[in-house]
């Protein structure tokens, strides 16, 4: 459900009006409505800088090994300065090997020789020369200019080494002079010498990293502090030539009573109202334990407006219920249950709702798994020919309550047309509790079509009940549907448009109701590729497995982890996707979900 929000407007003295914020914001209640300005360059930048540190807490937290630890630097900025200059050191250093293995790479084929060597010849007046040429190229007569020594050869190039006395080079157009500045061992050196800074560096940032996040974290509180007190600063709109400002915003209605006596205690003007329908006051939603879960999901796509019904409550058990039909396995909803207790164990307070809400995803699956009767992709009671096992007593009596394919089949379409009908109900609901009670006849009448004609035209053409009783029924329910639906769907208006819209929604319910209901086959689909999935990597284990003791159990044993672990996380991704697409598509059209609420935020010290 959505909580009750108060719309308070303040009238405050601008020289106040500083002082008076802070006082708002230590009171962290009220949700102000922000005003219509530009973002400041100043704004702009913080939130720049918000993405930034949000990027090198990621990055903090890809290189922590460890548990936290107590912060060696507290001051957020600081550590921030220095993560980034630490990271201009790696940066420096890692393209100054990249260069130094360039070099290295270019002189290698020269192998190691004494610089102080060369220089010496040098000296004593010798012309040293490093030569290359193609080997397609060589001339015999170059060794009567000077004297050469083949150093490499490779790639169909020769690299020679050259010492002729005197002035004179050996010149010749095949022949290409290298300038060798170091020896391939001086690159060596320096590479190893520029790794030992860079491991150092990685490992400081790796010691920063065990208390990086929780520092960083509060800077961007601070931030998002700074930018929120901007926002609301800004929000006030100037009245009187410039004398008052006049805020406006929303508290709880559970709190405004304490509100109004801190407003009054700060000698503050204010009116405090209920919200019309043309406000756009922020939402708050107020479930119990269990559909607090799910909230999470629900936000996925938009929360509700607050004219209307918060769905939460309505979709969590179906969204349970079809979760565990997609996944359908009595070991996989196992699994999921024991590892969310063992989480539950170790997890911080933040976690544990996600871990709650995989801890009921998992009895679900395990529930729908009984039912199917499959432990892994095995089916319980029965033999690898699939039949019943006859010598197991129970298993055989308990395969006869097993639901096999069709039941399957017929439950999903079965559980989407409750929820069809379920939706249909809140939206009548919806209609009396927003426009009055006489806009929702016509849905009312619907439903009563869909909920009670439909079904025993139904079983009356199956003759699972009398059938001239069915007929009655059908009728009498269609009769009484059928004549505030067509004939009443726009209160206020001629009778004449209300047919001719009552057939137009003839139409759209015919046609809608057919294609909605249709798309929840695809719960019986899921479970069933996930069942047959897990029985064919079964089998892979037993028949790739060599006939050999120790060889055997264990080509087994790694076929089915991978096997069964590639099928639940494909599995798990469907269970995810489809039952959202269910509430999100079918379950909230017919239930006339409008959305577009914005989160109740309170002006707050982060």
């Amino acid at each position: 459900m959505i909580e009750s929000m108060k719309k308070f407007s303040l009238l405050v003295y601008h020289a106040e009006y500083i002082e008076f914020l802070e006082k708002l914001r230590s009171l962290g209640v009220l949700h102000v409505e922000a005003g219509e300005s530009e973002l400041s360059a100043e704004n702009s930048a913080k939130i720049t800088k918000i993405n930034q540190i949000k990027n090198l807490i990621n990055e903090m937290d890809a290189r922590k090994t460890g548990d936290d630890v107590a912060p060696e630097i507290s001051n957020g900025e600081e550590l921030l300065n220095l993560i980034e200059e630490k990271n201009d050191v790696i940066n420096k250093i890692t393209q100054d090997i990249h260069s130094l293995e360039k070099e290295k790479e270019s002189v290698v084929p020269w192998g190691n020789y004494n610089p102080a060597t060369i220089e010496g010849l040098r000296n004593a007046g010798y012309q040293i020369q490093f030569l290359i040429c193609e080997d397609k190229n060589w001339d015999d007569d170059w060794t009567k200019e000077a004297d050469i020594e083949f150093v490499n050869q490779e790639n169909g190039e020769m690299f020679l080494f050259a010492i002729s006395k005197g002035g004179e080079k050996l010149v010749h157009p095949n022949l290409d002079e290298v300038k060798l500045e170091q020896p391939t061992s001086f690159y060596e050196n320096q590479i190893q010498a520029k790794q030992k800074a860079l491991d150092k560096v990685n490992d400081e940032l790796d010691e920063i990293s065990l208390y990086a996040k929780q520092v960083l974290t509060q800077r961007i509180n601070d931030l998002q502090g700074e930018i929120d007190y901007a926002t609301v600063f800004n929000s006030g709109e100037k009245v009187a030539d410039n004398k008052l400002f006049v805020l406006t915003g929303w508290v709880p209605s559970k709190v405004q009573v304490q509100f109004g006596q801190e407003l009054d205690a700060a000698g503050v003007v204010y009116t405090m109202e209920a919200p019309t329908p043309e406000d756009t006051m922020p939402i708050k939603l107020k479930n119990n334990k269990f559909a607090r879960l799910f909230e999470s999901i629900g936000e996925l796509y938009t929360l509700p407006n607050h004219k209307e019904l918060d769905l939460t409550p309505f979709f969590a058990p179906f969204y349970m219920l079809f979760f565990g039909f997609c996944l359908g396995d009595t070991g996989y909803g196992l699994l999921m249950v024991i590892g969310t207790i063992i989480g539950l164990m170790k997890a911080k307070p933040k976690i544990k709702p996600l871990l709650w809400l995989g801890f009921f995803l998992g009895v679900s699956t395990t529930i729908m798994g009984v039912l199917g009767g499959t432990f892994f992709g095995v089916m319980f009671g029965l033999d690898s020919e699939g039949q019943p096992l006859q010598q197991v007593a129970w298993l055989h009596q308990y395969q006869q309550w097993v639901l096999n394919t069709d039941n399957l089949m017929i439950l999903s379409l079965g559980l989407g047309y409750i929820q069809v009908i379920f939706g249909m109900i809140l939206k009548a609901v919806n209609l009396a509790k927003v426009y009055g009670f006489k806009y929702s006849i016509a849905q009312i009448g619907w439903i009563i079509i869909v909920a009670v004609t439909i079904p025993a035209f139904a079983l009356g053409s199956q003759n699972m009940i009398d059938v001239s009783l069915a007929n009655q029924i059908a009728l009498a329910s269609g009769v009484i549907g059928g004549i505030p639906a067509i004939l009443y769907n726009t209160p206020g208006k001629n009778i004449l448009l209300n047919f001719g819209t009552g057939l137009w929604d003839t139409y759209g319910m015919a046609s809608g109701l057919l294609g909605d209901v249709l798309s929840y086959i695809r719960l019986f689909a899921l479970g069933l590729s996930s069942a047959i999935l897990g029985s064919v990597f079964n089998s892979l284990a037993m028949d790739l497995s060599p006939d050999l003791i120790v060889a055997k159990q264990l080509v087994m044993i790694l076929i089915l982890a991978f096997g069964h672990s590639l099928n639940l996380f494909m599995a798990l991704l469907g269970s995810f996707v489809h039952p959202l697409r269910l509430t999100f598509v079918e379950f909230y059209k017919n239930a006339g979900f409008e959305g577009g609420g914005h989160k109740y935020e309170p002006f707050s010290s982060k």
